[in-house]
């Protein structure tokens, strides 16, 4: 008598250990979304408590499944696209292994057009109970008529046609959910970027007939572009955008013969972008580490973009690669496009999570890449070493001695208010000479003044430029703060027009009236930025301030650029 080759309760518990991480989970239902043509996807994490999930709801409005593929989607090996290398879907063991990565129930309401709901479901528990007992084989029940109302808020239920997707009895939970929620955020807004702008990036055509929209918690995902090239639909989209660099293009055989033969050729194209930041926001060295680098992105950016048909599926340095990653190359971007038919040249894993270029590709990408990240890599280089030449931007003189902010530091010293409590565990005279050193730009005597500054007093105002929208940075350094103006700002532009005019007695009474309402422009702004904090976030105080800072900034270029456009003829005129 023969044997099983495999006991389904325990298989399943061990595939559990797979390769994902939450994100690449989360994501192989958002490319099941996107393979049914849906045009919305959200996602809802309902928690039991701050630090304990309950369940993640996963819905679109795609084409829905019949009864037959329902009972279908949630086995292993199967897909309806199984080897399908047309689309971004393929393997048939995705949707599946992500959700029990993550949790031990499953369960799918689907709806085609013109039908009913349909359900079925996916039980680890169920399916142990069933091996270590009688020895009969679970077995995924045939989908049922089933009303969705109740089972998920009205929101969450498509009108005419789609599918729902419920994760339940969540037991691997690898992170805190706010830390989870929000990386899947940042990677979400990465890896379908091309599918939120519904671009093609080789030809700029519609990756498909009909946009798509991603949601988190009731708040659209945004873009996040590696290449720094495209910011529409993103969190800045006013920024000022990369330098492209002209598309390199090759062809690589495709090994497996069949597939050559279904493909109809033997070869096929690997495109490659490539750009270099704005200036605007590498415009010192250790920029990379900043706010603005951080609310951007910039920080995390790790090398190389790998895109399957639009979709990334790594982002990361090559392993073994011929150069070492460098802190400098976070200021160039690189994408690598290549479809499906190359996966085996890329080493794509069944679970779309990862690529990795096989040896002699790699040696290709070195020689076809080295000389421009080598070029990159110098230019940046000269660029800091320019910077760093160039002396602090010098605060205006005052007539008391000292420069213009000399008076509002001497009033900070002499008032009696409570210690800071922010950051407490900071060393601060580490960080004070962090500081220096990372405002002076390598200067031993500037860095040495301000840090003889930074010790001398609870604030020091420093007047520096540095790109993107926020007018105000402030490094606590436990009681001896910096308090650092971005001098390109509109605000700056604007105060310091008003305040050359008073200075010169030109127009003294309205002067005097317009730097009230740019007083108070910057306090509406301050409230704007305050109001668009979510409730519900969970932000470590550093990172709401980060958040708070930088919508500060960019509502007060906004307020700032509408009061010019439409109501001071005087400062339009400048």
């Amino acid at each position: 008598m023969g044997v099983k080759p495999f006991s389904s309760g325990r298989t399943l518990e061990s595939l559990r250990d797979s390769d994902f991480d939450s994100c690449s989970a989360f994501g192989e239902v958002i490319d099941n979304s996107i393979q049914a043509a849906a045009t919305v996807c959200k996602l809802h994490f309902e928690m039991h408590s701050r630090d304990l999930l309950k369940r993640v709801i996963f819905m679109d409005d795609g084409t829905g499944m019949d009864q037959e593929t329902l009972q279908h989607c949630l086995r292993l090996g199967w897909s309806s696209r199984y080897n399908d290398r047309s689309g971004i879907g393929r393997f048939g063991v995705g949707m599946t292994l992500g959700a029990i990565h993550e949790c031990r129930r499953v369960e799918v309401y689907s709806k085609a057009l013109g039908g009913t709901w349909l359900y079925t479901y996916l039980d680890l528990d169920e399916i142990e109970g069933a091996d270590e007992s009688s020895g009969v084989e679970w077995e995924i029940p045939a989908p049922v008529a089933k009303n969705l109302s109740g089972a998920v808020g009205d929101a969450y239920i498509p009108a005419n046609h789609g599918t729902v997707v419920i994760w339940s009895k969540y037991d691997r939970l690898q992170d805190k959910p706010a830390k989870i929620i929000n990386d899947f955020r940042i990677w979400a807004g990465r890896t379908y970027r091309y599918y939120i702008w519904n671009m093609n990036p080789v030809t700029k055509e519609p990756l498909r007939e009909k946009g798509f929209s991603l949601y988190i918690d009731g708040s659209e995902v945004k873009v996040v572009d590696p290449l720094y090239l495209r910011l529409d639909k993103s969190d800045f989209p006013d920024d000022p955008v990369s330098h492209e660099y002209e598309p390199i293009v090759w062809q690589w055989p495709i090994t497996d013969p069949q597939l050559a033969k279904i493909v109809g050729k033997e070869k096929a194209d690997i495109h490659v972008r490539f750009t270099l930041l704005p200036s605007e926001l590498r415009n010192y060295q250790g920029a990379g580490g900043s706010a603005e680098a951080r609310s951007r992105r910039i920080d995390m950016n790790e090398g190389f973009s790998f895109l399957r048909h639009g979709r990334e599926v790594g982002y990361d340095w090559i392993p073994h690669f011929a150069f070492q990653a460098k802190e400098v190359d976070r200021w160039w971007g690189c994408e690598l496009h290549f479809e499906p038919c190359l996966d085996r040249a890329f080493t794509v894993k069944n679970i779309k999570r990862g690529a990795v270029p096989v040896p002699e590709l790699k040696k290709l990408i070195a020689e076809k890449l080295g000389p421009l990240i080598k070029q990159q890599r110098e230019k940046i280089s000269e660029d800091f070493r320019r910077q760093q030449q160039a002396p602090l931007i010098p605060n205006v003189d005052s007539p008391e001695g000292g420069d213009a902010h000399t008076q509002a530091e001497r009033i900070a010293s002499g008032a009696k208010v409570p210690s800071n409590t922010l950051h407490g565990n900071k060393n601060f005279e580490e960080e004070r000479k962090r500081v220096a050193e990372l405002l002076s730009e390598g200067k031993q005597m500037e860095a040495a003044r301000l840090e003889a500054r930074f010790k001398a007093q609870p604030f020091t105002i420093i007047e520096k430029y540095w790109g993107g929208p926020t007018f105000v940075d402030i490094a606590h350094m436990g009681g001896s703060d910096a308090l650092l103006y971005n001098s390109q700002h509109k605000f700056f532009e604007v105060f310091t027009i008003i305040k050359g005019e008073l200075k010169d007695g030109i127009n003294s009474e309205h002067n005097a009236e317009r730097l009230v309402t740019l007083i108070d422009i910057m306090l509406i702004a301050y409230a704007k930025a305050e109001s668009m904090l979510d409730g519900r976030d969970t932000m470590k105080a550093e990172d709401l301030i980060d958040v708070l800072k930088n919508n500060w900034g960019q509502y007060l270029k906004t307020y700032i650029s509408t009061w010019q456009n439409e109501y001071d003829e005087d400062i339009r005129s400048e």
